[in-house]
């Protein structure tokens, strides 16, 4: 890969990933991710989405459906969401979620 790195041969790279991937190889980033442990800066994209669409009204079938995830998957989300928040309902997230600020 560093090889292909220095020589500017992206579909190289491309190439060469797609085969270790297909061997359930996958090259990422390595060493600790840093994320918040509360608060809206805690919640991965997907705990996010999920908090939007809690706020915009919608329950966990439908958001299950929306996302292409099962509603115990959604339930998991919210679960984590509420623990991260501090939050005891779905109404604490959906009107922190309407503020003005937060990013989706």
């Amino acid at each position: 890969m560093a090889t292909y790195t220095d020589l500017g041969a992206a579909w190289d790279i491309r190439r060469a990933r797609a085969r270790l991937r297909a061997c359930g190889i996958r090259q990422g980033a390595r060493g600790r991710r840093v994320r918040a442990a509360s608060g809206w800066a805690s919640l991965s994209p997907t705990e996010l989405r999920v908090a939007h669409l809690v706020a915009a009204g919608r329950s966990n079938p439908r958001i299950a459906a929306e996302l292409l995830l099962s509603a115990r998957t959604v339930q998991s989300h919210v679960s984590r969401i509420l623990a991260k928040l501090s939050f005891t309902s779905r109404v604490e997230i959906a009107g922190e979620a309407a503020r003005p600020g937060l990013t989706s």
